[in-house]
């Protein structure tokens, strides 16, 4: 472990911080905290201008492309400037990354998501199927994606489906695969999975630094933590293995209606929402000010329209704090609503949001989560029973170094209320509307945990003795789901075990009927042709027969 140096040690004159520049010590990598910033910031908007580029008409998205690409700069020049408007020192300080962790950050971000499956190239969990034909689809199909039924021929897909001809445009949040889909459309499928693994450690290596220049230290509690974060999932399942409890539905899912998930099980199955979240609260964390908090939390639509739900509190949270509040309530409005805030917010909601709402079908399984019980009673217990075993346990570990921080606060609260409301069977926004809150809980316990470690936090009593068992303890409990997964991968694929990954091939021509209504609730728009965002923003839809 080795503290970061220099971030936030400056001496003021006049109206701006001045800072002497750093030495690097030996064995370390030296990168400027403007410099990592504009790394994060071109990885989460690459995708977006791809998605406005490829498309859009071609004035709609050159003229989006300069915009986004003007608010990124502006966000790049700003990222180290203060509520007051002075300039802290880390703009002349060097972030000293140590060799060995650079390196063995590198390793392992190819190293998980070689495991939890991006590329297919071990064994892989359940929503692959869907993620692969995404994939492969945008390679195929000229954008935008626009399919017809005519190209089915399962018959059993056609009878769920009930028609045998007509037109439905592709909707999902996809655009994290599309810097991978435009390397497939040059070079074929297969240089398109190689992109995609390279593309995904690179988002997952950011993650891992970003969590580290949060803390002020580089650990390799970082990664772990990114990887193994999880609920106490582990006394549930236990109950279930020696009672049968007829309500435990899946490893999360053991509270009916309601499920937070796992890291490792959102890496190896929803990577394309986990990572870019992930990264977008970690430069949340790094902000200075919340000059362009709006447009880094808007981002996240992008790529997770319910986690936003979960971010809008959060973010509240950054602006109650101490340091984002300006010294009256104008110099704090003026820093929260800054053009970059202002039109970055709207220019995505409605880019993103007309064209997620090409199909409100998606959503229409909806309501509060006891309305879906037998006897609605009942959700009391089950509620408490989640909260106690999945926000409980890290409230009560990080609550005396944050009780006084409105972010932690408000994840709390945040990750208290989602449950209470359900959006699809397998409730999506329980699961994806937790993120930007899990996530929170995640960064502050690996702090905490790196803290642990050092000469002068070594415990002296034993009630610290205690406690420090008891975090331990928490840690090694928490990895439950993960072990699990990685024993159902590692098992499978030493053994030869066939994968589903190719049971739907392309949502164009269904090879397994199982996937038919799902796709076409969630992944199919019907009458796209009358919505605002083909009518309006779209290229003009050609189909592609296939």
């Amino acid at each position: 472990m080795r503290e970061l140096q220099n971030l936030g040690n400056t001496v003021s004159k006049k109206n701006r911080t001045v800072k002497s520049k750093s030495v690097p010590s030996k064995g370390t990598v030296s990168l400027s905290f403007r410099s990592f910033w504009c790394c994060c910031i071109l990885f989460l908007l690459l995708p977006v201008i791809i998605f406005c580029l490829g498309y859009l008409r071609p004035l709609m998205g050159i003229t989006l492309t300069v915009c986004f690409a003007g608010i990124a700069a502006i966000s790049v020049m700003e990222c180290l400037r203060k509520t007051d408007g002075t300039v802290l020192g880390r703009e002349d300080t060097m972030i000293e990354i140590p060799v060995k962790y650079l390196v063995i950050f590198a390793v392992t971000a190819v190293v998980v998501s070689l495991v939890t499956g991006v590329g297919e190239y071990v064994f892989t969990l359940q929503d692959h199927p869907y993620r692969r034909a995404i994939l492969r689809d945008l390679i195929d199909y000229k954008w935008p994606v626009i399919y017809d039924y005519s190209t089915q021929t399962n018959p059993e897909v056609i009878k769920i489906f009930g028609i045998v001809s007509g037109e439905r445009a592709f909707s999902y949040y996809f655009v994290y695969w599309l810097p991978a889909a435009l390397v497939g459309k040059l070079f074929g499928f297969g240089a398109a999975n190689v992109a995609l693994l390279i593309w995904n450690s690179i988002g997952l290596f950011l993650g891992f630094v970003a969590m580290c220049v949060v803390n002020k230290r580089f650990s390799f509690a970082m990664p772990f933590l990114y990887v193994f974060f999880a609920g106490l999932d582990v006394i549930p399942n236990m109950v279930h293995f020696f009672t049968g409890y007829d309500a435990w539905l899946w490893l999360e899912g053991w509270v009916p209606g309601i499920s937070y998930v796992a890291d490792f099980t959102e890496l190896a199955n929803v990577y394309n929402q986990i990572v870019p979240c992930f990264l977008i609260m970690a430069l949340l964390l790094m902000s200075a000010s919340m000059r362009s908090a709006g447009f880094i939390g808007g981002l996240l639509f992008a790529y997770s329209p319910w986690a936003v739900f979960g971010l809008i509190p959060v973010i509240i949270g950054f602006a109650l704090r101490k340091e984002m509040r300006g010294k009256d309530i104008k110099e704090t409005l003026k820093n929260i609503f800054t053009p970059v805030n202002i039109v970055s917010a709207v220019l995505l909601l409605v880019l993103f949001g007309s064209y997620y709402m090409s199909n409100s079908g998606a959503v229409s399984f909806r309501g509060f989560t006891w309305t879906f019980y037998k006897q609605p009673a009942m959700f009391i217990p089950a509620y408490i029973l989640f909260i106690v075993f999945e926000v409980l346990p890290f409230f009560i570990v990080l609550y005396k170094k944050h009780k006084s921080d409105p972010v932690f606060i408000s994840t709390i609260i945040t990750l208290c209320i989602v449950p209470l409301y359900r959006v699809s069977e397998m409730n999506d926004f329980s699961m994806r509307g937790s993120m930007p809150g899990l996530f929170i809980l995640c960064i502050m316990l690996s702090g905490y945990v790196s803290a642990m470690f050092l000469p002068e936090n070594q415990p002296k009593e034993k009630k610290d003795w205690a406690k420090n068992a008891a975090v331990i303890l928490l840690v090694i409990l928490m990895m439950f789901p993960a072990a699990v997964n990685l024993f159902v991968i590692a098992g499978s694929t030493i053994t030869g075990d066939k994968s589903n990954k190719e049971n739907i091939g392309s949502f164009g021509n269904i090879k397994d009927p199982y996937y038919a209504k799902t796709i076409q609730e969630q992944f199919f728009a019907p009458d796209y042709r009358n919505k605002f965002f083909y009518r309006y923003l779209a290229k003009e839809a050609q189909v592609t027969k296939k």
